[in-house]
Formats: structure tokens, sequence, C-alpha cells
């Protein structure tokens, strides 16, 4: 918390002298009830990717752009010290067709993940347990990014493992949206024991604002292999509820994933959850939430 603390007065004293900062975050957190197997079911509070930003930019002329993020995980359900930057610490320049930063981020497997899962790669979802999510994140890297026309890009991700005889792990993607359509490959590789290639797509139906969305991997880790394939569908009910459900397949899990969420104002949501993976031992959560955005 004496970190957390830190993290607060350092904003705050950028928001004094420079205009460009801003704070922003979430906090997210469930009451769940979790069974797994023949277990008694077990009732806790958790924590949902809470978290803590600080963002700046500054114009340096000639169509460029300076600019960091800095993102702090909080833990909402039981506050304890944490490490400022934990999540994102990036520094970087771009333009507007392309950009460059360094430090730790989320690579091209988990962004994917995000952005094709009906759940949102979030509480509730299955996505990293379908498909390998590679850690989600990488230190020590250099994110590339280019747009060289409207609708495609395509992203590169190195990280130095600073380690003699060790690897560096790449990860590198392709997007494309026209209209109400999006698709992305992405692959990653830790240049030893773990691989990912993973395809998304997703299409807004007309008139509806129903979202339907598709993913496939193959994924090894640690030298294991396997394949996961992913559907699923967000669809609004009224003008502030929208149900979502997905259903996830891969060598060893079955999963179903359904929620409902709920709008109170732009920035703060109710959400119900029921999640069940099957595999060796099966797993059934039940959960409801609150989401705050500032």
């Amino acid at each position: 918390m004496k970190k957390i603390a830190i993290a607060t007065m350092l904003a705050a004293a950028s928001l004094a002298s420079v205009a460009q900062v801003t704070i922003n975050g979430k906090l997210r957190t469930f009451g769940e009830s979790v069974t797994v197997g023949s277990a008694s079911a077990v009732a806790a509070l958790t924590n949902d990717a809470s978290r803590l930003g600080l963002k700046g930019a500054e114009t340096l002329g000639g169509g460029l752009t300076a600019n960091f993020t800095i993102e702090t995980g909080v833990s909402a359900d039981a506050p304890t010290a944490t490490t400022l930057g934990d999540r994102t610490t990036i520094v970087g320049v771009s333009s507007n067709m392309w950009s460059i930063g360094v430090g730790r981020d989320k690579h091209t497997i988990a962004r994917t993940l995000d952005n094709y899962d009906a759940m949102g790669n979030a509480y509730g979802s299955s996505a990293a347990v379908i498909h390998a999510a590679q850690g989600s994140r990488l230190s020590n890297a250099v994110f590339a990014s280019v747009t060289p026309i409207n609708g495609l890009s395509a992203n590169y991700v190195i990280s130095n493992s600073e380690a003699a005889g060790v690897n560096n792990a790449q990860a590198i993607s392709i997007e494309f949206s026209s209209g109400s359509i999006s698709a992305t490959v992405a692959n990653f590789d830790n240049g030893s024991t773990s691989t990912s290639t993973i395809y998304g797509a997703k299409v807004k139906v007309a008139n509806t604002g129903t979202m339907v969305f598709a993913t496939y991997s193959d994924d090894k880790v640690a030298n294991v292999t396997s394949s996961g394939k992913s559907v699923g569908i967000n669809h609004p009910l009224t003008s502030s509820l929208m149900a979502l459900a997905s259903y996830g397949t891969n060598d060893t899990t079955k999963a179903f994933d359904l929620g409902a969420s709920y709008s109170l104002s732009k920035r703060t949501m109710v959400h119900a959850r029921y999640l069940k993976e099957e595999a060796a031992v099966t797993t059934t959560k039940y959960a409801l939430g609150l989401e705050h955005n500032f």
C-alpha cells in the first residue's frame, strides 16, 4: 500500500506540472461461489484486473508524439503492496502511421484474446484455458507497430532475455478491420519450448448491435502441444443490458461461459457470470461483480 500511495502522490505532482498527464483506472470486484470437482463450494471475493494508470503525451512537431504509460495492478479485494508499473510501463514515439516503444506491455497473443473473446478475456472467461496466453506480457521489450493503409496494421515485439545462452521471445501480428469485420493472425515464440499461432475474427451483425466471435489456436507450452477453438456472441438486450456467451474446446477441456453486464452509467457496471470448465476435474463458478472506471 505504501507503493500505491507513492504512485498516487507522483501522479498528483505530475498533473500539477505537466498538463498532458492524465490519471485513469478501473476497480472491478466479484463475489463468487466456486466448486472444484466433488469438493464443497467456496465463497470468495475476487479482484478482476483492477488498475491505476498514468498516461502522458507531448507533441514533438513534424507529426511526431512522445508518449508514456504506467499502469499498476490494484488488489481491490484485499489490498497489498505492489510494484509500480507491474502491468504496463512503456515509453515511446509515434506518428499517424507507426509507433515504437520500450518497456513492458501485453504481447500480440494476449491482445488477440482480448479482442476476439466474447467475455473480453476477463473474469468469467475461459479464453486463457482453451488457448495458451503465453504469459500475456513481455518485459525488457521493444514494441513496434505500423499502419501502411487504413484498416491494416502489423505489430512486432521482441523481449530481450538479458541472459547468456537464453533466446529472446518474439511476437508478431497482422490485424485487418473493414466496416463490421475484423480479423487478426498472431504468433508467439519464446525461442525454445513454447509457441502459439492464433487466428481471430469478429463480425458485427448489421442493425442489431450483435457481435459474433471466433478464435482458433495451435499452441505449445513447455513442449506440450494442443489446439483450441472457441466461438462466442455479445447481444444487447436493451440499451443498458448486454448478454454474453462463449463456448470453447481444446485437447483436454470443454468450457462454457455465460454472462450479463448492466450499465448503471457510462462508468459504472454490474456484472453476472457463470462458468463451467470440464477437464480431468470440473470447475464451476457463479459470480456477481461491480465495476467502476475513472
